[in-house]
């Protein structure tokens, strides 16, 4: 059964997705967000221009995004046409989100998808039996455990050996390292325990920092049963479109996933990130007649002014905003 943490206040809201206790699956944010450049929403755009063999799309709201389309198709596309699209990967650093062309649209650029919670984009990415985790500490200390692993995705396996995940530019690099064993009476059969243990949790870390792209395993020792170390990671991402190579003469297994939503650790500077963060902190200071003090700069006050705005929280009445280089939130 899949456990599911939920939490929502101020129109923001965390959800995570656990199974054995373990988190699988991440997402924090506005929880209605009307953006047209997140991960599978359906708009109209208009294709903003051509350069070097690729498009540009201008969606509603003023984001941007790259289109994917073969090049004979963007051939026939002129400029300021009317497209329809979906988005097939957020924007993370560095890179522009990419679109996917549905088809010719008219009009302006508008979104077409429904608003949905963030609790129901969750739902829509698991599958089997689900509960909800009730009491609210317990949720809470979920969310915390699966947003710092999202974080920081390396960290000891569960039965032994420690996972480690490099993001570079070119690729995710994954080490998988039998640790101190001592006491091991056979390490061959330790380390090969390991490899196999790494297989689900490559998957699981990578899905829940929402990591992808080329991703090299170097595993423990070079003669291995490549046939069901690949068996394993094949039923550890069963569900999501990866293509797995072959394991090299030198223990590394290489293999792909697709992009996805912004990985969490792309929006450290993100001021709707730093908000939330900001009015987290608020809600743990808070006290009967308490006044709190929430100090941050300009950027991510404006942010949370607009949540304030728009929420009938009754904490919203005690909190007073002061611009500052530094964020703090001070309970008086």
């Amino acid at each position: 059964m899949i456990a599911i943490a939920y939490e929502r206040r101020f129109g923001l809201a965390r959800a995570a997705a656990l199974i054995d206790g373990r988190p699988h699956l991440y997402k924090e944010g506005l929880e209605f967000d009307p953006a047209a450049d997140r991960l599978g929403v359906v708009s109209v755009a208009r294709l903003k221009a051509k350069a070097g063999g690729m498009a540009f799309l201008a969606l509603p709201g003023g984001a941007e995004a790259v289109l994917d389309a073969p090049q004979e198709t963007l051939a026939k596309l002129n400029e300021g046409a009317a497209l329809e699209i979906d988005i097939a990967a957020e924007a993370r650093a560095g890179k522009r989100a990419r679109a996917r062309l549905l088809g010719a649209a008219q009009g302006e650029p508008r979104r077409l998808s429904p608003l949905v919670s963030l609790r129901e984009q969750l739902l829509a990415q698991v599958s089997g039996e689900v509960r909800d985790i009730d009491d609210p500490d317990a949720a809470a200390e979920a969310l915390d455990a699966a947003e710092a692993e999202a974080l920081s995705p390396s960290g000891p396996m569960p039965g032994g050996g420690y996972l480690s995940l490099e993001r570079t530019r070119a690729l995710i690099a994954c080490d998988v390292d039998s640790g101190a064993h001592e006491g091991v009476a056979t390490p061959r059969a330790f380390a090969k325990g390991c490899n196999e243990r790494a297989m689900a949790e490559v998957a699981r870390r990578l899905r829940l920092s929402g990591l992808a792209g080329l991703v090299v395993v170097d595993l423990i020792g070079a003669r291995l049963d490549a046939a069901r170390l690949t068996g394993l990671l094949r039923d550890a991402c069963a569900g999501e479109a990866v293509i797995i190579g072959q394991v090299s003469r030198f223990g590394a297994l290489e293999f792909v996933r697709p992009w996805g939503a912004t990985p969490l650790m792309d929006r450290r500077d993100d001021p709707l990130r730093a908000a939330h963060l900001l009015l987290r902190a608020a809600v743990g200071c808070a006290g009967p007649g308490r006044l709190l003090t929430l100090r941050a700069p300009p950027p991510t006050l404006d942010r949370v002014r607009a949540l304030l705005a728009g929420s009938s929280d009754p904490l919203a009445a005690v909190m007073r905003l002061e611009n500052a280089a530094q964020t703090e939130v001070i309970p008086t």
